[in-house]
């Protein structure tokens, strides 16, 4: 096996691994349920890519006595109490999604429990705007905040901050309505807030304000609707729920985290490796970083880097631009490396990311794809492909950032 198909091959054991179904399965029968009062109910609610299975994992574990209410889930996924938004951009459903989940939490009751499975991917999946923002200026900020290069918990500070939903909006539905037993598992899969940040933090208090959105989208040049724009000149009435606020109730269990699919690697792999630090930061530095952790064997990262694309860009992968950068810098070695999203996708495209090595940055010139000037372009995507580097996308079930893996001979 060459060490290319080795790395496919262990992505794939680590995705498995991760399995939401199964690590919520083994919580729920392991106890991690809030109990509702007797005459209660007990009652699901979810979003995120890998929400219909970490459900799945819940039904097998607590069978009829759980009722799943509203779930926001990816296209291909739905029916009956799972509804299908967009990713990664919102759509007409992440805004049925996203009334049906706050419709949902306001149909409990002080008896009930709510058991909230949650995981990322829901900021785009489930969304209910704040008044007037249109589908189409929604979008537009999504857009805008993807495409700035922003870490996660900046743009969640301001996507919360333009949402009914994000920023503990859910939280304060059901408590509204009197719950006050609720448990959120959650798949972690941002590098800084904790449990609470996954998914714009829908049950959870925010520390953020609007001042913070703003300053955050000046600084990043973030190009946001003018309606959006002068949502965020908000007052302290319209804020996010605070820590210490009375809503601010909901216990969040971490069912697995960004650190998990590198310290996975490393325990399946068949000899001893090396796992670096949590990945933040551009990709662009990561190359560099990586070579300096070169050495024989297995080195795994895991975790979140940043890339900024210009508006005008083709499709793209951070995951496949990596790869792109590494093939540059292994040309002519005996090593392979790669990288993808434990969810099965890498941005809009077709592929999950892609495993390189020292052939590929050679083989594309012969080919005459010119890759310096594909990641010039931000068309990484489109020369992996042609050299028949992209691992192809598939609904993995997993959700915890992007696996690295550099292979020396």
């Amino acid at each position: 096996m060459d060490l290319r198909a080795e790395l496919i091959t262990l992505f794939r054991a680590v995705v498995e691994a991760l399995s939401a179904e199964r690590l919520v399965r083994e919580a729920c029968a392991a106890g991690q349920v809030p109990q509702p009062a007797p005459g209660g109910r007990l009652a699901a609610l979810g979003l995120g890519k890998a929400a219909a299975e970490m459900l799945a994992g819940a039904r097998a574990a607590l069978g009829e006595a759980l009722k799943p209410l509203a779930f926001a889930v990816p296209k291909g996924a739905g029916g009956g109490p799972l509804i299908e938004g967009g990713h990664p951009l919102p759509d007409e459903g992440s805004l049925q999604a996203g009334e049906a989940l706050l419709f949902a939490a306001t149909s409990l009751g002080p008896r009930d429990a709510a058991l909230l499975l949650v995981c990322g991917g829901g900021s785009a999946l489930a969304e209910a705007p704040r008044a007037p923002l249109t589908l189409d200026e929604v979008r537009a900020v999504n857009d805008a905040l993807v495409r700035s290069g922003a870490p996660i918990e900046e743009m969640n500070s301001v996507r919360a901050h333009l949402s009914r939903l994000k920023g503990g909006g859910l939280a304060r539905a059901l408590y509204s309505c009197g719950v006050r037993r609720a448990r959120a598992l959650v798949l972690v899969d941002v590098p800084q807030g904790g449990p609470a940040a996954v998914s714009s933090g829908p049950f959870a208090a925010d520390a953020t304000t609007f001042a913070d959105a703003r300053e955050i989208v000046r600084r990043r040049a973030v190009a946001l609707p003018p309606r959006a724009a002068r949502l965020l000149e908000g007052s302290p009435a319209q804020e996010t729920l605070k820590p210490g606020d009375p809503a601010d109730f909901v216990e969040h269990v971490v069912l697995c985290d960004m650190h998990a699919p590198a310290e996975q690697a490393a325990r399946l792999w068949r000899s001893p490796a090396r796992v670096g630090p949590l990945v933040r930061g551009p990709v662009a530095r990561l190359p560099e970083q990586y070579e300096r952790a070169a050495g024989p064997g297995l080195f795994a990262a895991s975790g979140e880097p940043e890339l900024t694309v210009p508006k005008d860009a083709p499709p793209g992968g951070r995951a496949q631009h990596l790869a792109l950068l590494m093939a540059r810098s292994l040309r002519g070695r005996r090593a392979g490396f790669l990288a993808a999203g434990t969810d099965g996708r890498d941005g809009p495209t077709a592929a999950a990311g892609a495993a390189v090595d020292g052939t590929t940055w050679d083989e594309a010139e012969r080919r005459g794809l010119r890759p310096a000037d594909a990641l010039a372009r931000f068309d990484a995507s489109s020369c992996l492909q042609a050299v028949g580097a992209t691992i192809p996308s598939f609904q993995s079930g997993a959700h915890a950032g992007e696996l690295h893996l550099l292979l020396s001979a």
